[in-house]
């Protein structure tokens, strides 16, 4: 976007008059060229772009204002400066798109040089600003704004014209790894790199836009009579293909595949909001079928995919509209069968469907990013909640509150300080509080997580593993992690009478974990068969329905006096 005009020290004055009147004009400093019309000033201005066209008149008028207008359709890059005999309607000028506007008597005077660089200075800032406003500032693609523009040109002609016009939405897998592995710089670098990879695989008739984090479109107009779907299936192809290849980033080889939904106009009758909803459906279908696929948006998956979206629409009010409550699955000694916690668990109330499971609405919470939002939500009430039974002398001194935290949430900068701030906040001691989180989003970032653990331990809460066994963490990380619990997932403890292998491993976890200095709390245990055979194992606490199910926060203290 740099004006060649800049770095011209000369640049040509094209002079056009717009009425009848022709100024004498004086200008040793400036090469003027004089012209006889508008077209003639566009030849000019084609070859060479090293002038600034100036229009001359009496004074503001019908004419002159239509001859701004003409030159800013024709020329809209070319600094414009307007020369009256007599000064009037600056401001009008101005509006219209004019960059200067001098007098007779001011250009002769050695000022029609410096209104010159002036008007190149003002038209290159004003063509700056217009491409920031339509265009990604990393990638330099259309953004949001111009795309839909585009696309939406592109519909109404193709559709007088009866070609297809296809749209994909193209997603980098697992790009969130990228950015906490190497940090969102590196993120950025590999952004850019995309875009310049779908730029070169594409024609230059093809509009590429980035919407918006790791998301791009692209929309694809067919030639004559060449068929849409195959086009479009085959450009999707052609991307994947190019995507195979690594990229090389700071000295180091990305591997980065993509996903992509594709729709055609010509199925939703050239509507563009349909258009854009079936693409992005179709994407979301691409990633459920594993990533590194593209996908044309299947009519039969639409039902799922309209319930999904309407999750995510309720999932938005439901904290507002008070349908979440909590839970709390109460945690017991082995040894004697003592109070030693509770699990706070989200529950969902929804006015039409009722109990949504946790199942099908925290992975929305998780992709949505809302499961931030609403974890806190759950932290806080939970906390205040456990510090007034405390105040209260309704739960053991001793006893914890153990609290899961998502991914998203673990992964925090500020994790540690919103945990010391909250407990401020709630009253609740920190010795009171138990995190848990999964060996799976510890070992996603271990560096990371180690400091943060090492966090929180200085402030007195202590770490639980949960579904410990289910991941892939190392024995060799695991013994020095700083952590207090080990928490054996149901699918070892179910079957751990009847198994020998799920005793086996049940068995191996609870001696790691004493070797470890680390307590075991063993989860889904529903009879009295499963308890003795953990007792024989020495594991230390428990969890389950053969004690009790989750129960709202009134029915805590009067099952405490049942352990007492």
């Amino acid at each position: 976007m740099v004006n060649p005009l800049i770095h011209s020290e000369l640049p040509i004055l094209l002079l056009l008059n717009a009425d009848d009147v022709q100024p004498s004009l004086h200008l040793p400093d400036i090469t003027l060229q004089q012209v006889a019309s508008l077209d003639d000033a566009c030849s000019v201005w084609l070859e060479t772009q090293q002038a600034v066209f100036c229009l001359s008149a009496m004074r503001y008028s019908g004419p002159l204002e239509a001859a701004v207008e003409r030159v800013r359709l024709m020329l809209p890059e070319a600094p414009l400066v307007v020369l009256l005999e007599h000064l009037s309607d600056e401001d009008k000028l101005i509006r219209a798109g004019v960059q200067e506007v001098l007098s007779l008597y001011q250009a002769q005077s050695g000022v029609m040089l410096h209104a010159m660089r002036m008007a190149i200075a003002r038209r290159q800032y004003d063509l700056e600003q217009k491409h920031a406003a339509h265009h990604d500032p990393l990638t330099g693609l259309p953004n949001r704004g111009l795309f839909q523009d585009r696309l939406d040109h592109c519909l109404v002609q193709s559709q007088r014209r009866g070609q297809e016009v296809s749209l994909l939405f193209v997603d980098l897998d697992r790009f969130r790894v990228v950015n906490e592995l190497h940090g969102h710089p590196f993120g950025d670098l590999l952004l850019m790199a995309c875009a310049q990879r779908l730029q070169q695989t594409l024609r230059r008739c093809d509009t590429v836009a980035r919407l918006g984090g790791n998301g791009f479109a692209v929309i694809l107009e067919a030639a004559g009579d060449q068929d849409g779907a195959q086009m479009s299936t085959a450009v999707a192809q052609k991307i994947r293909a190019a995507f195979q290849q690594p990229f090389s980033i700071g000295g180091e080889e990305i591997f980065s595949t993509v996903s992509i939904g594709i729709e055609l106009a010509s199925r939703v009758s050239y509507d563009a909001g349909q258009l854009v909803r079936h693409a992005e459906l179709a994407l979301h279908q691409a990633k459920r079928e594993g990533r590194n696929v593209s996908h044309v948006f299947c009519h039969r998956s639409s039902p799922a995919d309209k319930i999904r979206v309407g999750l995510e629409s309720a999932l938005h009010h439901a904290l507002e509209r008070e349908e979440l409550r909590l839970v709390y699955q109460p945690q017991l000694s082995i040894g004697d069968q003592s109070f030693t916690g509770v699990e706070v668990l989200l529950r969902w109330e929804h006015p039409v469907l009722g109990d949504v499971s946790p199942s099908v609405f925290i992975p929305v919470l998780e992709e949505t990013g809302l499961i931030e939002r609403f974890g806190e939500w759950v932290l806080r009430n939970a906390c205040h909640q456990y510090a007034d039974w405390l105040r209260q002398g309704l739960v053991p001194e001793g006893s914890r509150l153990s609290v899961n935290l998502s991914p998203r949430q673990f992964r925090q900068r500020d994790l540690a300080d919103s945990i010391q701030q909250l407990m401020a906040d709630t009253g609740l001691p920190p010795q009171n509080l138990t995190l848990e989180i999964t060996e799976s989003t510890l070992m996603y970032n271990l560096s990371h997580g180690i400091q943060i653990l090492n966090r929180l331990r200085l402030l007195g809460v202590s770490v639980a593993i949960d579904d410990f066994g289910t991941g892939y963490s190392s024995l060799a990380y695991l013994k020095d992690l700083p952590i207090d619990y080990l928490k054996i997932d149901r699918m070892f403890v179910q079957d751990i009478v009847t198994d020998t292998h799920d005793a086996a491993i049940a068995s191996s976890i609870i001696n790691l974990a004493h070797n470890l200095g680390l307590k075991v709390i063993a989860e889904g245990v529903e009879d009295s068969a499963m308890l003795d055979v953990l007792a024989v194992f020495g594991c230390d606490q428990y969890q389950g329905f053969y004690f009790a199910r989750p129960l709202p926060a009134d029915d805590i203290p009067a099952l405490i006096a049942r352990c007492a």
